[in-house]
């Protein structure tokens, strides 16, 4: 049975994340800067208003986090590759995020590897889908918070960089709901980014 309890926390961390992701977009000139603060202040809400279990090993995680990160940055390149012959410009869109926001400097690597991209899993997956789980079934609990994880991107200003943020939140909470692996997802998110912005960008 769900509870009919309003999660006050839940709630207030989604407020925060609102916040943190408007000021972080407001100033590009510093925005990964930005970005990894608010994501080490997310962290610090999970810990103190919910409990991280380790449910799998790290080492166990490995495999199938390359793997995942593989397969969705194989999903992305031919989702770009279609955009080219789409009407609407998006594809000039996603070049223009590309070079908007693209890492720049070994600290913002860091940045990303330390504190955005745990930051992410575990405030977005670890902490608000699954308190998400304990009001609705899970697949209704994934595509909420991939839609919020995405509307938060529209601070940008680019209508694309939300679509990529919500396809991505809901694969990788597809795969937190099969298996509640916060490592799992970790890995993944770092392969993705690995491919993405620097191994085989695709602009």
């Amino acid at each position: 049975m769900k509870s009919n309890k309003i999660d006050f926390r839940l709630y207030l961390g989604i407020l925060l994340a609102a916040g943190l992701m408007y000021v972080t977009f407001e100033h590009a000139s510093v925005f990964w800067y930005l970005y990894g603060a608010s994501m080490l202040f997310l962290i610090s809400w999970v810990v103190l208003n919910d409990e991280l279990k380790k449910q799998f090993s790290i080492l166990k995680s490995i495999i199938p986090g390359i793997f995942s990160g593989i397969i969705l940055y194989i999903l992305f390149y031919i989702g770009a590759l279609l955009l080219k012959f789409i009407p609407g410009n998006f594809d000039a869109l996603v070049a223009k995020g590309y070079t908007k926001y693209e890492p720049e400097s070994l600290l913002i690597w860091l940045l990303l590897v330390v504190a955005i991209v745990p930051g992410e899993e575990i405030f977005w997956r670890g902490f608000v889908l699954k308190r998400l789980e304990h009001e609705l079934v899970p697949w209704v609990a994934v595509l909420i918070m991939a839609t919020l994880n995405g509307a938060f991107m529209l601070f940008s200003g680019n209508f694309v960089i939300a679509l990529a943020a919500t396809l991505a939140s809901i694969y990788w909470g597809f795969i937190y709901i099969r298996r509640p692996s916060l490592s799992l997802l970790i890995v993944s998110h770092w392969t993705f980014n690995l491919l993405l912005l620097l191994i085989l960008p695709i602009y």
